[in-house]
């Protein structure tokens, strides 16, 4: 069995974590190894899924890279899918090297995946972050489409609150009809009641969102559009959503800002409301910035607030199952709102983290392919 592994006296370092490498399609997949060695990493290549599952047995690899052709994807080929579930018990990631215009869905049995082709950078990126997630103990579920909230009930609750809440709204505003005027305390404390009315709605919308982005079969509806213009229109009409504290936003397209990206519309105005949400909370009515930027086929959009984060706030890589409140605040930026920015990133085939500088500012990054690679 062909490998790339050093013999001894070799210059690799054998501390470096081990990988392996299964492609049936291209021969010794060197488009693949070749990167990846000179990132440091020890490559070990299999031809045959046979042979990988037992070498994950025997060696228990940092990482399996499963590349194979869209029917392999499918399934069709048993050991395959014995592979996915062997490395899944071990827990092992497995991070998948598909053909352009595979369906989506099918890869919902790997941690993460890349297009047969993509470059160097996007390869070596998504490599180590499985490594890193795995490091930390907290990689995903073997199924990233599955939710951590029992969807069917989370929408319940929505559905349910909905009635009693829109009664309190329309209380409200019939209250605020006749309410003495001028009388600065009974109207201070109005404003109070109707802040955490809002409060409540803009959680059970986000809750909402974030159920259907779980559900399966989700459909996407892609095509092409503007980047510029998607998000001037949200900056336009962001006052709209219960909720928002309305921060000055000032938006900085750059040079390097793809014209048109080809990815579910919806999605992205979603993910990218929820960042700035997310930063407009923890602001606390200091301006905020949307910078659109771009790297080969990539979109990437920067939402960052200048106010030095608390000591809590730490950089971290983004989950969509990975949050510690409903909403996001200025000591804890990790709320629902950017976990559904996360799911949206993973179901682009991108990422999402969250960057903060001591005595700086923070900011929330997604990074997206310019043209979704699969969508049902």
């Amino acid at each position: 069995m062909p490998s790339s592994l050093p013999q001894e006296g070799g210059v690799v370092d054998q501390a470096a974590p081990q990988l392996m490498v299964l492609d049936e399609v291209s021969g010794e997949a060197s488009e693949i190894r070749e990167p990846l060695e000179l990132r440091g990493y020890r490559i070990v290549w299999v031809n045959s899924s046979g042979d990988a599952l037992q070498m994950l047995r025997r060696t228990r690899p940092a990482l399996a890279i499963v590349a194979h052709s869209t029917v392999g994807m499918g399934g069709s080929t048993g050991n395959l899918a014995e592979l996915r579930s062997t490395a899944r018990q071990m827990g092992i990631p497995v991070l998948a090297v598909v053909d352009s215009g595979t369906e989506f869905g099918a890869a919902e049995e790997v941690d993460d995946w890349v297009v047969r082709g993509s470059s160097t950078e996007e390869l070596n990126a998504r490599v180590a972050r499985l490594l890193r997630r795995r490091a930390a103990g907290a990689a995903d579920p073997p199924r990233p489409g599955s939710s951590p909230i029992d969807v069917k009930f989370s929408a319940l609750v929505v559905h349910d609150l909905r009635t009693p809440l829109n009664v309190i709204g329309l209380s409200l505003h019939m209250i605020e009809q006749v309410l003495p005027k001028p009388h600065p305390e009974i109207e201070q404390d109005f404003r109070f009641v109707e802040e955490n009315f809002r409060q409540i709605e803009r959680m059970l919308s986000q809750l909402g969102d974030y159920a259907r982005l779980f559900e399966l079969n989700l459909p996407l509806a892609v095509n092409a559009f503007s980047p510029r213009r998607l998000v001037e229109d949200l900056v336009d009409t962001r006052t709209s959503r219960p909720g928002w504290k309305r921060s000055t936003v000032n938006l900085d397209v750059q040079n390097t800002c793809p014209a048109e990206v080809v990815l579910d519309q919806r999605y992205a105005r979603m993910a990218i409301e929820y960042a700035l949400i997310n930063a407009d909370l923890a602001a606390q009515d200091e301006p905020v910035q949307i910078r659109l930027r771009g790297a080969p086929q990539r979109w990437i959009i920067e939402v960052a607030i200048d106010r030095p984060p608390p000591a809590s706030v730490k950089s971290v890589e983004l989950g969509p199952r990975s949050f510690e409140r409903l909403c996001g605040c200025n000591a804890d930026r990790r709320g629902m709102d950017l976990a559904i920015a996360a799911r949206v990133s993973q179901i682009f085939g991108g990422t999402a983290r969250l960057e903060a500088s001591a005595g700086r500012g923070t900011t929330v990054i997604l990074d997206w392919p310019t043209r979704i690679a699969a969508h049902s």
